[in-house]
This record gives C-alpha cells, sequence and structure tokens, in this order.
C-alpha cells in the first residue's frame, strides 16, 4: 500500500491516543491492532525523522560551514526557517510503500470506548488514516 508521512505520523498518534485510553480487557484488541501497525512502520518512522533531522541542518543558520547552536538549540535565520518549513510539508506528502494490511473500520470502531471521540476526534483523523482501514 502507497501512503505518505503524514498518514503515517497520524496512525502513530492515534495509537498513542488509543493507548491511553482505560480500555478493558475485551477491548484490548483495539490497542494490538493498532500497535501492530505502527510497528511494521517503525523502519519509515525512522527514515522520516533522519530526514527531518537533515533537513533541520540544511537550513539552519550556518557561519560558513559551521552550523550555530545556542544553549545547544539550532539557531534560524527567516530564511532559513522558511525553507524548512517549505521542504517539512514537501515531506510530509512524500509517499512511501508499506506492508500492511488495512484494518477492518466496522470492527475496530465499536471497540472504542466513547471517551475515544472526545480524545481523538475520528472526524478530524479519518482522511489521514484512510489508507489504513477497510470501510464495508
Amino acid at each position: 500500500m502507497t501512503v505518505s508521512y503524514k498518514n503515517i505520523l497520524v496512525l502513530q498518534g492515534f495509537q498513542e491516543a488509543v493507548a491511553k485510553l482505560n480500555l478493558s480487557a475485551e477491548d484490548y484488541a483495539v490497542i494490538s491492532k493498532l500497535s501492530k501497525a505502527v510497528k511494521k512502520l517503525t523502519s519509515e518512522l525512522e527514515n522520516f525523522q533522519e530526514m527531518v533531522e537533515d533537513l533541520r541542518l540544511d537550513h539552519c543558520y550556518k557561519e560558513g560551514t559551521k552550523i550555530v547552536r545556542e544553549n545547544g538549540q539550532l539557531q534560524w535565520s527567516a530564511e532559513g526557517e522558511k525553507a524548512f518549513r517549505k521542504a517539512y510539508k514537501e515531506l510530509l506528502v512524500k509517499q512511501v510503500e508499506v506492508d500492511i494490511q488495512p484494518m477492518n473500520y466496522a470492527e475496530l470502531l465499536p471497540l472504542l470506548p466513547e471517551s475515544a471521540s472526545e480524545t481523538n476526534k475520528w472526524d478530524d483523523v479519518k482522511e489521514s488514516l484512510s489508507p489504513f482501514f477497510e470501510y464495508n
């Protein structure tokens, strides 16, 4: 399946939000399914973080060939920060191929407690998560 890095990050955030819910033992299947999916994406998440760090280093403020840090933090020029933001947005939509079987939305949603909609509103993330779910 082909997904964007944004899709992967939203799935990771959704999984973390669900993991924080007080689910009963019977509902543990929700966390298990989501955790397995995110675990399969670990290498893509690591690649993404590496690419983000490379973008930071490419666009941060430099004096000659040396990176300028203050209190351990990268420093930025206005142009560098704008360039980083633009490159980051482009990276978020970059498509990658992942080996994940879509989860069944109809099976997953009833397992989520009502409080799940308060923690992570499905309508807010549905589009980004849609590659990971079958809707039948």
